[in-house]
């Protein structure tokens, strides 16, 4: 049973989760199944199980924000997330067969990995109109947020609906939604801008998490009493993470996404 006193805690945890996790475009989740493993020992899967449910509260409450100030690409989300929820079906299943040593070794091996990637490159040049040209499978971007920004680029179809479909198998897997693969993917290998990625991720995230929210729950292995907790403090700071991520340049957002994936991959192994 959560106390009050703990209830407090966990949704101040989940106020900076949803906040740093909107805007970064990852959903929380990498933050949330580490504690959740090291602070209150649950099984992987109850970890993974519970951190999802947090991230689908935290992507949908993200995504109503980012969607106001149309800086999402509802067009491709709605296109990626159906590559993700098949693989989404798929994690859960993989998750209840992995050994929590291999767990915890391969999620801090792929924090530590990703962290190298975004420290090596921060930042993504988005493929412009000009520069590669529409050809067979590739989708051409044009659009005008709110405050009237203007973004044009182009991504293979092919290759984002591939990524998508394993990502959708490795988010629901280690509970973490999967914006910490789509993100770097959408920036460096699809061309998107990093604004747009974060944006548009988040959206990806809460179909994503929605769908392994419900394989993981007809399993029963989702705590709802900490993802509850969690969860109140989330919906408030998944809208403050979408209004401050439009102040913040690109870069910016890479960085602060790397720090607490390589403190959290460190942690992580450190406990094996």
């Amino acid at each position: 049973m959560v106390g009050i006193q703990e209830i407090a805690l966990l949704a101040l945890l989940g106020l900076v989760v949803g906040t740093y996790g909107t805007l970064v475009g990852l959903g929380g989740g990498f933050l949330i199944v580490p504690l959740l493993l090291l602070i209150y020992k649950l099984p992987p899967p109850v970890a993974a199980a519970t951190s999802l449910f947090v991230v689908f509260i935290n992507a949908a409450s993200g995504s109503a924000g980012y969607l106001r100030r149309r800086r999402v690409d509802v067009g491709t989300a709605l296109i990626l997330a159906l590559a993700t929820v098949p693989g989404a079906f798929i994690g859960p299943w993989i998750g209840e067969r992995i050994p929590e040593r291999v767990f915890k070794l391969v999620f801090g091996i792929f924090l530590l990995g990703m962290a190298a990637f975004l420290i090596a490159r921060p930042e993504g040049k988005p493929q412009s109109i000009e520069s590669r040209g529409p050809g067979f499978g590739r989708v051409r971007r044009v659009f005008r947020d709110a405050e009237g920004s203007s973004f044009e680029y182009t991504y293979s179809l092919p290759l984002a609906l591939g990524i998508s479909f394993l990502v959708g198998i490795f988010a629901s897997l280690l509970g973490i939604g999967g914006g910490l693969i789509h993100v770097p993917a959408m920036i460096h290998l699809m061309g998107f801008p990093v604004h747009i990625a974060t944006a548009t991720s988040t959206l990806v995230l809460a179909i994503t998490a929605g769908a392994g929210t419900v394989e993981y729950a007809r399993r029963d292995y989702i705590d709802w009493g900490l993802a509850a907790a969690i969860g109140i403090g989330v919906v408030v700071g998944a809208q403050l993470g979408a209004g401050v991520a439009h102040r913040l340049k690109g870069r910016r957002i890479v960085r602060l996404m790397t720090v607490a994936v390589v403190v959290l991959g460190v942690r992580l192994l450190w406990s094996i």
